[in-house]
């Protein structure tokens, strides 16, 4: 009678366990303990039903199979996002050190009106022998103009740096 109850109580404490503990880590932490438990109660008290209370660990085996099926599904998609990365990595060696913009493909980038107003100012007063004290992004702005012009168009994605534009595939 006794080793109905010890089963019993294995097997309900594993099914709350399956229920209620969601990480995946913790739940077979506790089923490998509870299986210890009664592999080790069947073996002190020689009890022959206590294998009926595994029955509850079945049900958080299942628990655990369903996640790990998971697991195996998102490892691809992961080694897909890998090569991705592995062809990011291999076409942003190719680009210039000093990047300026990324124009993406199918988009469109304008320099304001003003803005071309200001620079062209600054580069006629240099011209003409003025020190012109400018902010950093004025003369950001001056590359970008020099290398891509005050509006641009991309049919592919677009690098510009300070000195060269260069076209991603």
């Amino acid at each position: 009678m006794i080793d109905l109850a010890l089963a019993a109580a294995i097997g309900i404490f594993a099914v709350l366990g399956g229920v209620f503990i969601k990480d995946m880590k913790a739940l077979l932490i506790f089923i490998a303990l509870l299986s210890v438990v009664a592999f080790s109660l069947a073996f002190i008290l020689g009890m022959a039903t206590i294998p009926l209370g595994l029955l509850g660990l079945a049900t958080s085996m299942v628990k655990v199979a369903k996640y790990s099926r998971r697991v195996v599904g998102s490892r691809v998609k992961t080694y897909i996002a890998r090569r991705r990365l592995a062809k990011l990595e291999e076409s942003v060696r190719t680009l210039p050190e000093n990047i300026i913009d990324i124009v993406p493909a199918g988009s469109r980038r304008a320099v304001h009106p003003l803005v071309v107003q200001m620079v062209s100012i600054a580069n006629e007063a240099y011209m003409k022998g003025y020190a012109v004290e400018e902010p950093e992004w004025l003369s950001t702005v001056r590359h970008y103009l020099v290398a891509l012009g005050p509006e641009a168009n991309a049919d592919k994605t677009k690098v510009i740096s300070e000195h060269e534009v260069v076209e991603l595939d």
